[in-house]
């Protein structure tokens, strides 16, 4: 594996979770969202976004759309969650990859925390309930119940961890939305989280809250990373190998 530098950094933990309105109609922001945002009904899944540009050398790189085949198994393998619990009711993303053993339904211990169960929002705009079953030890990582999706998405195949300047996509519900966003892995590095060092991927793509859960699938469309975090100088999407998320569950649902 290429080592881009030895960074020990702690992740912004909830810096990428939307707070929305509680049943109660009162507000309620997950620290550091930094907006306020009422439940609504589901939305329709918005178009893919343009392009983004890079400057290479001194000149503008324009990057290719996500191909529309991709785009199609991204948007039915990553999906919009929303959950209550610590006082506070979130929105973010949970993602369907699999590990070897079957599906499984990944998204971020802070998505989830003090949740027993959470409501995640079908293709066709439809609620299911899905249980929570416990947080990955040592890692901002929980997985959810598969048998409400089972028959309505399709889980990601994961893959190795790419190397540094792989083309990458990143997928998620940024603010509610789904969006899909060309990129490449700009670092590999060592950062320090609640376990000790971990090794994460640093990926060229704005995380912006609701991301939280989201996936990063390499060229192929396999799964190689979950996004768990804001980079604090870059702005950039921090995030999991899979290869760090084979830990078992704790004994114990999320807490606060």
């Amino acid at each position: 594996m290429t080592l881009a530098g030895r960074v020990r950094r702690r992740f912004p933990i909830g810096a990428l979770t939307v707070g929305v309105v509680a049943v109660s109609t009162t507000f309620a922001l997950v620290a550091s969202c930094g907006s306020e945002a009422p439940v609504a009904a589901p939305t329709t899944a918005a178009a893919a976004p343009l392009a983004p540009s890079a400057e290479v050398a001194g000149a503008t790189e324009v990057r290719p759309l996500v191909p529309a085949e991709l785009e199609s198994r991204l948007r039915s393998a990553v999906l919009e969650v929303r959950s209550t619990g610590c006082g506070f009711d979130r929105q973010g993303t949970v993602s369907l990859v699999d590990l070897g053993g079957g599906p499984t339904a990944m998204t971020n211990r802070h998505v989830v925390a003090g949740s027993s169960d959470a409501q995640v929002v079908l293709p066709d705009g439809s609620l299911v309930g899905a249980p929570v079953e416990g947080a990955v030890r040592d890692r901002d990582a929980a997985t959810l119940g598969i048998a409400g999706l089972a028959d309505t998405a399709a889980a990601l195949p994961a893959a190795p961890t790419p190397l540094v300047g792989d083309e990458v996509v990143v997928a998620g519900f940024p603010d509610g939305a789904f969006v899909s966003s060309p990129g490449r892995v700009v670092s590999i590095e060592e950062r320090v989280d609640d376990g000790g060092d971990v090794t994460v991927l640093l990926v060229d793509v704005p995380a912006a809250s609701g991301v939280s859960g989201g996936v990063v699938v390499d060229s192929a469309g396999r799964a190689v990373g979950l996004v768990a975090a804001r980079d604090p100088d870059s702005g950039n999407a921090v995030a999991y190998p899979f290869t760090v998320l084979a830990a078992p569950l704790e004994s114990e649902l999320p807490g606060c």
